[in-house]
């Protein structure tokens, strides 16, 4: 075999190894947080999520709250003790949010590829 030949056979052999071993990188999972919202404000916050995941809002006050995203990306609406509004956000950034009856309260969710 010439050395042409078995250079080029060594060059193919050790690019079909590192192909063969290359593992692309794993999308974190898509999960559901759970948050309140209550006379105090909402809780966790802020809320660190991977794209993908979805906000699970739950009005644990006798009031009515709700959510809305201050770039108008999602809206609850008026939200009765015990109810809940989820939203998945698909897109990585950072999404801030106040309650629907107190622009006062106010909340952050920060969407990311890395988590």
């Amino acid at each position: 075999m010439s050395f042409r030949r078995l250079t080029f056979a060594a060059v193919l052999l050790i690019v079909a190894t590192a192909c063969g071993s290359y593992k692309s990188p794993t999308a974190p999972a898509a999960t559901t947080v759970n948050a309140a919202i209550g006379s105090s404000g909402f809780s966790p916050n802020p809320i660190n999520i991977a794209v993908g995941s979805s906000v699970m809002w739950t009005n644990n006050d006798s009031s009515m709250h709700g959510v809305v995203a201050d770039n108008g990306a999602f809206r609850s609406g008026a939200l009765a003790m015990g109810a809940q509004y989820s939203y998945t956000f698909s897109t990585a950034g950072t999404f801030t949010y106040h309650d629907l009856s107190n622009a006062g309260m106010v909340g952050t969710v920060n969407v990311s590829s890395s988590y």
